[in-house]
């Protein structure tokens, strides 16, 4: 019973039987091969739960200072669509859950994040017409009622999408001369989250696409939290909250 319980369990981070023979039966814990697929599962595990996580903090800085000032809405969107991009290629096409889990967590907040923004730079009847417009075009996409083909150009524009919103946050951050309401926590993650993805890319998932639109975004993740490092100690001016 137990033996039986360690072996379902272990077939969640290690789904080839090979690998579970060794790993159980033979008590060989030092194949290569299986070590990279077992550090891949678990490393794309992780991400997934820390990307629960992974805005709260923005949107708890948000929510306290009652201010989106020097963050950018087009940013926000142009993000938004990436994960909701990435979320129904990755649901169509079949991929295993935790090579690409987290858009659906963090779609989920950055919905929240660009709700709050709406709310506070304009108003909150904007903000809640938002919701309902969103999540029909949600449905469309992850429940096939758009061609597989069609799901595979937007999964492409994903790459201009990502660069595009970090760009936008990047260009704010320098016009402002500050990272305004930005969050390191959050900057950080997001870049931890994007290094973590190269990673179980190149092991489990054989799609080029992917692992551009991983590099780029960390590429420009790392921009972002230098510039917060920089900017560290450089407080907003109140007339421009």
């Amino acid at each position: 019973m137990a033996g039986a319980l360690m072996y379902d369990l272990v077939a969640l981070v290690v789904p080839e039987e090979r690998c579970r023979t060794e790993y159980l039966v033979n008590y060989n814990i030092f194949d290569g091969a299986c070590n990279k697929v077992l550090i891949s599962k678990c490393l794309g595990l992780g991400i997934i739960a820390g990307s629960v996580l992974v805005k709260v903090p923005q949107i708890v800085k948000i929510l306290r200072a009652k201010s989106v000032v020097g963050l950018s809405l087009l940013s926000f969107l142009m993000e938004l669509l990436a994960y909701l991009f990435t979320m129904s290629y990755n649901v169509l096409r079949g991929f295993p859950f935790s090579t690409w889990g987290e858009a659906f967590f963090v779609l989920v907040q950055a919905i929240v994040q660009v709700t709050l923004y709406l709310h506070f730079a304009f108003s909150w009847v904007l903000a809640a017409a938002f919701i309902p417009l969103f999540g029909g075009l949600t449905y469309m996409l992850c429940f096939g009622l758009v061609p597989m083909s069609v799901i595979a150009v937007l999964f492409q524009a994903t790459i201009p999408l990502t660069a595009g919103s970090k760009i936008f946050q990047i260009g704010a951050n320098f016009m402002n001369g500050h990272t305004g309401q930005l969050s390191m926590i959050t900057s950080t993650l997001n870049l931890l989250g994007t290094i973590g993805r190269i990673f179980t890319t190149f092991q489990e998932v054989d799609d080029t696409l992917i692992l551009i639109a991983f590099s780029s975004a960390t590429f420009f993740n790392l921009v972002i939290v230098l510039q917060l490092l920089y900017y560290w100690n450089v407080v907003p001016d109140k007339k421009t909250q």
